[in-house]
């Protein structure tokens, strides 16, 4: 202890319990200490992306020309690099470049505003919505991700309205709604009854309103204008002629072709659709939409404009006269409507599952914060599908081993312990983050047994997370779970026959027992969570008294089978809110 304060052993006071030692350490300026503290503040920054300029050894999101440093209306002085911080600022780079010095933060945020430089990012989202509403008259379709991307963008935002040639229009209204806003980062404008106009919205951060104009619309009618030429050459080709082409195109070097994909996935859709209840009509759509959703990754169009796949491949399927609910699963197999269609969820289910497997049974599993395949997003996705279709979808174990099936037929040799183990470890890492609401070990106890059964894991969630409030009850419902656990390490006899209980109160266990399995089902079945709740306390007291009363390990063999029986049953009643076991305290 002294050689780590590094004072002599003389020093220390000691009243016979506790030893310390009384130090002074002379106190500096804090400008001082800011000095050595900001550099390394600035430099440990994060960002989702950065950079190096010049000949800058360190990384920043943006290069730093200048540091403004005050303490107290003075100079905090240090060197970050070549540059020496001070007390001159900047206004817009284009608007209002000069230099200004300043003398305190409220002066600094005073003088920005006046140089053209709105620091605050949600009056500069305030800003691009009024100006957009204000010169498109009202019927700019505004979206909030596009409002958040060029605030980011612009200091000092500014609306500018443009046009293009109104022959683009022919072109589908998703690819002119994709060519403007997500890659110029331009508001379409639409009429009265909702149609798209050849007019937009840009949010200029400098220059003149004419000269940004004209170079907005001649960048957008070059992009307009490339889209046009693949889409015409595309009406040369079906969906079925792009299909022959995914020959060519590699889904994983070790699991074969799009087209080899979309063979598994038809296959899969019959068992998806055996699983949710399809009718056969919705069969045949679900097998069509699983054929044609890959087929426009090899469109031409979609190779100018990536971000419509899918949406592409369902205009394609429409023009075609595809059954409208096969056009709308293919448009919404990457992102779903306000109202997706079952075969649209169903078809979402074949992409995932079969994404899943190939890359698990691969071995390529996701670690840290790396996940190049997108796997935990597969199992986000699944997750959020078994709870958009409901209770008739309980568990995705047998979807995976048809999947598995699909690859075997097609020479993969995968482990389905160990592929099927994989997606359990990655749902079980996605339960806490999509169900952030619940303490960990409440989630470890919903999951226990029940990994692939996301509404299940939901429900169990619920009912554990109210009966944890009541220790009392968690011990009772532990009890039965223990006592298994440890008769199963010991390899003890358990019976179903219950004529040798022997007791009256395993009798009226057994009674209370029977009478909350005959509800169980119903109960599940309609996820009735307080009803579920109610019956598990309703349990607790004829458990009690049947651990108070029994001697469950009885020396008689046939007593002791019968009543570890009972215990099992209890367990399984118990069970409906997880292995409460998990939970901690």
């Amino acid at each position: 202890f002294c050689k780590s304060q590094g004072v002599d052993p003389s020093s220390v006071t000691n009243d016979g319990q506790y030893v310390w030692v009384k130090k002074e350490i002379t106190g500096r300026p804090a400008a001082e200490i800011l000095a050595e503290i900001l550099p390394k503040t600035i430099l440990g920054l994060n960002f989702e992306k950065s950079m190096r300029w010049g000949s800058s050894r360190n990384r920043f999101a943006r290069p730093i020309r200048w540091i403004v440093s005050l303490l107290g209306g003075e100079v905090v002085s240090f060197q970050l690099e070549d540059l020496t911080s001070g007390d001159e600022s900047c206004g817009h780079r284009f608007l209002s470049p000069t230099r200004f010095a300043v003398r305190s933060a409220s002066e600094l945020l005073a003088e920005l505003r006046s140089r053209k430089v709105e620091f605050e990012s949600e009056k500069r989202k305030q800003i691009i919505r009024d100006e957009v509403v204000a010169i498109s008259g009202g019927r700019a379709a505004i979206d909030e991700d596009l409002v958040d991307e060029n605030a980011g963008l612009c200091e000092w935002p500014v609306a500018v309205l443009g046009n293009f040639d109104a022959n683009y229009l022919e072109l589908p209204e998703p690819v002119l709604v994709t060519a403007m806003a997500k890659h110029e980062r331009m508001f379409p404008v639409r009429d009265a009854s909702g149609k798209i106009t050849n007019e937009f919205v840009f949010i200029r951060n400098s220059g003149e309103d004419e000269t940004v104009r004209r170079g907005a619309e001649w960048v957008l009618g070059a992009r307009f204008n490339d889209a046009k030429f693949f889409y015409e050459e595309d009406q040369r080709y079906t969906l079925d002629d792009f299909l022959e082409k995914t020959k060519g195109i590699i889904f994983q070097k070790d699991l074969g072709t799009v087209r080899e994909r979309t063979e598994r996935m038809v296959a899969l859709s019959v068992k998806i659709a055996e699983l949710t209840g399809a009718n056969a009509e919705e069969t045949e759509w679900l097998k069509s939409a699983s054929k044609l959703a890959k087929a426009d990754l090899a469109a031409g169009l979609v190779s100018e404009l990536s971000s419509l796949q899918g949406v592409i491949g369902g205009a394609y399927a429409r023009r075609e006269g595809q059954p409208e609910p096969v056009c709308e699963a293919i448009s919404q197999q990457y992102k779903f409507g306000k109202n997706p269609s079952k075969t649209a969820l169903r078809l979402a289910m074949v992409d995932q599952v079969d994404k899943l497997v190939g890359y698990l049974g691969l071995g390529l599993v996701p670690s840290g914060s790396s996940d190049p395949f997108g796997l935990r997003r597969a199992a986000t996705i699944l997750i959020d599908l078994a709870d958009r279709w409901g209770s008739s979808l309980c568990d995705y174990r047998e979807l995976l081993i048809t999947s598995l099936d699909c690859y075997t037929a097609q020479g993969q040799g995968f482990d389905a312990d160990k592929t099927i183990n994989a997606v359990e470890e990655i749902f079980k890492g996605r339960y806490p983050v999509l169900f952030p609401s619940f303490a960990r070990d409440t989630m470890q106890a919903a999951m226990s047994g029940v990994i692939l059964s996301p509404r299940i894991v939901a429900m169990r969630a619920s009912i554990a997370a109210e009966l944890r409030t009541d220790p009392s009850f968690v011990q009772t419902a532990s009890r039965p779970l223990n006592l298994m656990a440890a008769a199963s390490k010991k390899n003890e006899a358990v019976s179903d026959q219950f004529d040798r209980l022997g007791s009256p109160s395993a009798s009226s266990a057994l009674e209370a027992a029977n009478k909350a399995l005959a509800q169980l089902d119903a109960l599940q079945n309609t996820e009735d969570s307080k009803g579920l709740t109610n019956l598990l306390k309703e349990l607790q007291g004829p458990t009690n008294d049947f651990f108070d009363n029994t001697m469950v390990m009885s020396e008689n063999p046939d007593e002791r089978a019968a009543r570890l029986g009972l215990v099992a049953k209890l367990a399984r009643v118990f069970q409906t809110a997880g292995d409460l076991t998990q939970l901690e305290g």
